[in-house]
C-alpha cells in the first residue's frame, strides 16, 4: 500500500472511530492529509472502497496479532492480550471498530456489511478457541456454554468502550474485573 493510500486508510479509521462511517466525508480526510479530494479518489473511487479497506486492513491487523500469539502463549494471557486491544483504543478514545460500524449495520453498503461479518465471525471464532482452549486446560472455570461465554466478553468489551466515552468513566476496567471473575 503505498504512503499516501495508507495514510488515507488511517485518517479513515480513526474517522470511523471516532465519528462513524456516516460522519466523515473525504473533504475531512483532504483536511487532515492537506491533500485534495481527488487524490483519494484516486486510490478510493467510492466511500464504499474505502470502508472495505478499513474493515481488510483491521481483519489483516487482527489476524496478523492472532497468528503471532497463538504460536507463543497460553489461553489466559491470549485473553489478556485481546483485552489489550480495547484498553489501547480507550487510551486513545477510540471505540471498536465493530461498535462504530455495528450500529448502522443496515445502512452500511452490501460489501462493507459482507467484510464486517467476516470480522465478526473471526473474532468470535478465535475468542471462543481461546476460551475452549483455555477450559482444556483448566485456566478457565466459567460455566455454560464457551459461545456464550465468548459473545458475552465481547459484547461487554465492545460497549465499554462506548459507555466510557458517554460516561467519561472507566467503564473497560470494571468489565475486565468483571472478566477475571466469571472467567
Amino acid at each position: 500500500m503505498s504512503d499516501t493510500k495508507s495514510k488515507i486508510v488511517d485518517v479513515a479509521e480513526e474517522l470511523i472511530r471516532t465519528k462513524g462511517y456516516n460522519g466523515f466525508s473525504y473533504r475531512d480526510i483532504a483536511t487532515v492529509l492537506s491533500i485534495k479530494n481527488a487524490a483519494i479518489h484516486y486510490h478510493f473511487p467510492s466511500k464504499t472502497d474505502l470502508g472495505i479497506a478499513v474493515i481488510q486492513r483491521t481483519r489483516q491487523n487482527f489476524n496478523q496479532f492472532v497468528s503471532q500469539s497463538d504460536r507463543t502463549i497460553d489461553a489466559l494471557t491470549k485473553l489478556k492480550k485481546f483485552v489489550d486491544i480495547y484498553s489501547e483504543s480507550q487510551q486513545k478514545n477510540l471505540v471498536c471498530f465493530m461498535g462504530a460500524l455495528g450500529p448502522t449495520f443496515s445502512s452500511l453498503p452490501t460489501e462493507m456489511q459482507q467484510e464486517l461479518s467476516i470480522a465478526s465471525r473471526e473474532i468470535r471464532d478465535w475468542v471462543t478457541s481461546i476460551l475452549a482452549e483455555g477450559k482444556q486446560h483448566n485456566q478457565f472455570k466459567f460455566q455454560g456454554a464457551i459461545t456464550d461465554q465468548a459473545d458475552s466478553i465481547i459484547s461487554s468489551l465492545l460497549a465499554s468502550l462506548i459507555l466510557s466515552k458517554v460516561t467519561s468513566e472507566d467503564i473497560l476496567g470494571n468489565v475486565v474485573r468483571q472478566i477475571d471473575k466469571t472467567i
